[in-house]
């Protein structure tokens, strides 16, 4: 069958639509987009993939979904990026250039212990480096290039007015290093 014609399917267009507009959406998060019930949801979801229409992905907690398939560390980058407190953390390390863990504990007002686990699932995913210097620890984005060219592939998907500034912000210092160099 092509493309068309499983995209006929007046459920199947809708489902396509909004994972092509948001990728990486999950099953939950997709269900309350579109208000459809969740056996429908995955059956559609499930016959989609089956026909490489969509392909679909499974991270620690997630099964994500996408019009197109992704590299790898994109895909990293953009489920973190999916997660509202994890996308904070990292628009507020790129838009400062690094942090100490405390300024974001105190910006973030966060508890300590959840700062923690975000930090470390975005170490271990590559996402985040951390140094230790003396008694501080500092953290800096490991490929700035490749997050904020996610982040602008897809900004239209995420709800965040911040993205905008961060982007603008981060162009505008990159393109002035290019130029004095």
């Amino acid at each position: 069958m092509f493309k068309d014609e499983i995209l006929e399917n007046e459920n199947r267009r809708k489902i396509y639509r909004v994972i092509e507009h948001s990728p990486g959406i999950h099953l939950r998060e997709l269900q309350r987009v579109l208000n459809m019930p969740l056996t429908t949801m995955e059956y559609h979801l499930s016959y989609m993939a089956r026909k490489k229409i969509i392909y679909s992905e499974t991270d620690t907690h997630y099964k994500r979904y996408y019009a197109k398939p992704l590299g790898d560390e994109d895909k990293k980058v953009l489920s973190a990026l999916r997660q509202k407190r994890l996308r904070e953390i990292v628009l507020l390390i790129l838009s400062t250039g690094k942090a100490k863990y405390q300024f974001m504990a105190d910006y973030l007002k966060i508890p300590h212990s959840t700062l923690s686990f975000y930090l470390k699932y975005l170490i271990d995913n590559g996402i985040l480096i951390k140094d230790k210097v003396g008694y501080e620890t500092i953290y800096t984005v490991k490929d700035d290039e490749r997050v904020v060219k996610v982040l602008i592939a897809y900004k239209a998907s995420f709800l965040d007015k911040l993205i905008d500034k961060t982007i603008a912000m981060w162009l505008e210092t990159y393109t002035r290093e290019e130029r004095t160099a």
